[in-house]
């Protein structure tokens, strides 16, 4: 009896050794899909742009990079509206893959259309501003 249970322990043993390396080259050769690596950029790019007021733009003598703009489509009416400040996110990272460092926001316009039951884009302009030491 106590041969019979060693048996099937020293079975499962080999058993176990077999498949356990099996187990551990199909966890290397994996890979997981994320949209992780697309957030940590934007929220470095977003990092590096500050916001401004024409007139503080004006003053530090910016110059203007370009137009930025965002829109979301609320198809449905239970669907969760972007806040301004996640829209205002967009804008800033927009702003740098243009090469600005500064966003001058400008405005948020909703409007209906036959496919949105809530369409709205916001703007800005971006502009670079150069500090001289």
């Amino acid at each position: 009896m106590i041969f019979k249970n060693l048996l099937k322990k020293t079975v499962h043993m080999k058993i176990l050794v077999l498949f356990i390396p099996l187990l551990l080259n199909g966890c290397v050769t994996t890979s997981v899909n994320s949209n992780a690596d697309i957030y940590v950029e934007n929220k470095i790019r977003q990092s590096v742009v500050d916001r401004y007021t024409n007139e503080e733009v004006w003053r530090l003598g910016a110059t203007q990079v370009g137009y930025v703009e965002t829109n979301h489509c609320q198809i449905d009416i239970r669907d969760r509206k972007p806040s301004t400040e996640a829209f205002i996110s967009q804008l800033e990272v927009k702003t740098q893959k243009l090469g600005g460092n500064a966003l001058v926001f400008d405005s948020c316009i909703q409007s209906g259309t036959v496919s949105c039951h809530k369409h709205i884009q916001c703007r800005g302009m971006a502009y670079l501003i150069t500090y001289n030491d």
